[in-house]
Order: structure tokens, then sequence, then C-alpha cells
């Protein structure tokens, strides 16, 4: 719908460019359409310095990474004959960050316990953090629940000598025993800004955009909040209609049907920016089709297989793809920096991450982004493993 808008719009110039010279040829001395006219002229150059603006954040972001952010080797002793515990969620991205967490505490040598917790359980999620102080950790990674709900266990922790350090925790306030978080709010809300320059230079600047957001996760509110900002800097002709889910939605699969109601509400709309798209793309594009809404183009954040192979079939424009498989070994690094007395700089430097297209998205991997592809290599190198 996008690319028809667009040459509807080119079209649209044409004539409208056409109208004018004949208007002038006809009536020379009929200025009344002048200020009209600059204040168009004005309004598009101003779009197309917005896209190329945008252009110019997006075009390094589609290219494959190759090497991870994380460039200084680790000096010091980082064994312990303590354990490293783990605690992780029932969601499939959840348990593949738990996998490669358990994967990069291996290859440090370090001996490891899984705890889980259920997302729509708060009980479960601090329970789980007091029951890891009973295996005598030396540190602890919970995955993908709020600082806020654990936040008044830091002090148990820092009293027993224990490191946290978060991942993918969208409130991550790093003091005491709390360090740097892997894949924390400032990268996602970094993708999400990044998603807001592709949308932007995708569009012309001219966008309709539903936003939706599960902002209980933290992770995904921050991803929000970077789409927010982007657009407020980079598109000014752009508008965005909020759409909140509840994570209940998500078990009883109320995220689809929420996204279709609201296009069928506003069928302006031209974008659906999820910033979380494995909670949508397996569903909505039969139930678009099913609906008879076409032209919607999709995009987000914490792509899935299924979000990669939407984007293989077109079915999805682009994604913030990222290596979820890799946040576990960024988690690592940064605990061994911590226990070796290291400063770890503000999200350990950042995920890797690019913005993945039809055109550059390659074979997908249930791993998320498969790049660079030998980030074990690269990671084990800096730990002198």
């Amino acid at each position: 719908m996008t690319n028809h808008h667009a040459r509807l719009r080119g079209m649209a110039g044409i004539a409208a460019a056409g109208m004018l010279i004949l208007g002038a040829c006809a009536a020379p001395e009929d200025s009344a359409g002048a200020p009209e006219a600059a204040a168009t002229a004005e309004a598009g150059s101003a779009a197309e310095a917005e896209v190329s603006a945008a252009q110019e954040v997006v075009t390094p972001l589609l290219e494959t990474p190759s090497a991870i952010n994380q460039t200084e080797p680790i000096t010091g002793d980082t064994s312990s004959d303590k354990p490293f515990v783990v605690i992780t969620c029932e969601l499939p991205q959840c348990q593949l960050i738990s996998d490669g967490t358990l994967e990069a505490a291996e290859a440090m040598g370090w001996e490891t316990e899984l705890l889980a917790y259920k997302t729509t359980d708060g009980a479960t999620l601090t329970s789980a953090m007091k029951e890891a102080l009973t295996y005598d950790p030396f540190a602890v990674a919970p995955i993908g629940f709020s600082q806020t709900l654990w936040q008044p266990l830091v002090q148990d922790f820092e009293d027993a000598g224990v490191i946290i350090t978060p991942v993918a925790v969208g409130d991550t306030e790093p003091g005491g025993p709390v360090t740097q978080g892997s894949a924390s709010q400032l990268d996602y809300a970094a993708s999400g800004k990044a998603m807001a320059a592709w949308v932007t230079a995708d569009s012309a600047a001219d966008a309709t955009i539903l936003l939706q957001d599960v902002p209980a996760f933290a992770v995904l509110a921050a991803y929000g909040d970077g789409f927010r900002e982007g657009i407020a800097e980079y598109c000014s002709g752009c508008t965005i209609t909020e759409l909140e889910n509840a994570p209940a939605q998500l078990a009883s699969n109320g995220i689809v049907p929420s996204v279709v109601s609201e296009l069928q509400k506003k069928p302006d709309i031209d974008y659906v920016v999820s910033t979380d798209t494995a909670f949508l793309a397996a569903g909505l594009p039969s139930a678009l089709e099913a609906a008879g809404i076409s032209g919607v183009k999709v995009v987000g954040g914490s792509p899935d297989i299924n979000s990669l192979q939407g984007v293989v079939s077109g079915d999805i424009a682009a994604v913030s793809a990222t290596a979820e498989d890799q946040y576990g070994w960024t988690a690592v690094d940064i605990v061994a920096r911590t226990m070796t007395g290291m400063e770890v700089p503000e999200a350990d430097g950042g995920r890797v991450q690019m913005i993945a297209v039809q055109d550059n998205v390659g074979t997908p991997s249930p791993a998320g982004l498969g790049f660079p592809e030998d980030y074990r290599e690269q990671y084990k190198a800096l730990w002198g493993k």
C-alpha cells in the first residue's frame, strides 16, 4: 500500500505541478495562490530533509554485522567454585536467551543452575530470585522481568556478595550488586529509534502508524519510547495511534484480533509497528487477509523465527533484528568484567543489531540474527578461552 501511495503521491505531485504551470500561463497577473504554493514547496523540502536524515541512520544498519561490540580483553581471574544462576520465563524468547546464557557460562567454565518463573504470575518472579540465593551463587542473571519487582531483594544479594546482571530488563538501574544490563532499555530504545528512521525513509516521511505495545514488559516499553522519540525527530508528517495490550492477551491470543480491530476502525493506517513482532507474526497476515485488509506494512522489534520468515515472504516489511542467543554471552562478559574489577561501559557496548528486510535477511534462524557467524569465537578470544 505504501508503494502504491507513493506512486499516487508522485502522480498527484506531477499533476499539481502541471496545473500550476498552466495557471501561470493563463493568468500571470494572478498571484493569489503563491503563498500556498510556497508553503507546499517548503513542506516538501522539509520532508526531503527528514527522509535524508533518516536514511543516513538506516543505511549502515542494513549491513550484516561482522563483529561483536565488546572489544577489550578481560584480564584477571574469572573462576569461581560457586554456581551462576540463570532465571528464565516460559516464553520462547526467554528460553532462547537462557540457552545462550548457559552456553556462554559453560564456555567460561562456570557451573550453572536454571530457575524459571511465569510472566503471568507475579509471585513466581520474586520467589525465583529468593530461591536463587539458596544456591549460594556468585552471580545471578534474571531474564526479562522488571527490576522494580526484585529491587526490594537487592540488599540481600549485596549482603551475600552476589552479582546481579539483568538480561533483557527494560528498567535496569546499575548500582550496588546490580551491573550494567545485557540488552537493557538502552539497546531496545536504540532499536525502536532506528525503526522509526526506517519507517520515515520508507514512507517518504508520510506514515500513519499503529504502534502496538505490551508496556508491562519494560524492554518493550523502551522500544516503544525509542520509536516515538525517533518519529518526533525524523518525521513531522507522521502520526501515531497507540494500542497497548496486556500480558493476559498473550495467553488468550488476543493481540492479533486487537490489531485487526484497530485497523478496521482506522483504515487510513498504513504501518503497524509492533514492539515485539513475535507476538503477531504467525497470525496477523492471515487475519488481515480474512478481514479484507491489504496494503498495511508490518514492522517492529524482537523478531522470532516466524517474524524472520515473514520478512522472507514479504508479510513483514522490516524488523529490528537482534541476536537473542547472544544476549547471554554479553551477560557473561559483564559478570566476568565485574568479577575482575574492570570498568563496564553502558550496556557493555550494546547488542549487535541490524534492520532486516527481504533483501538482506538471508535464511532465518530460530536463534534470531545469525551474525556475526563467529560470535562465540570472538567472545572466547576476549576471555582467553
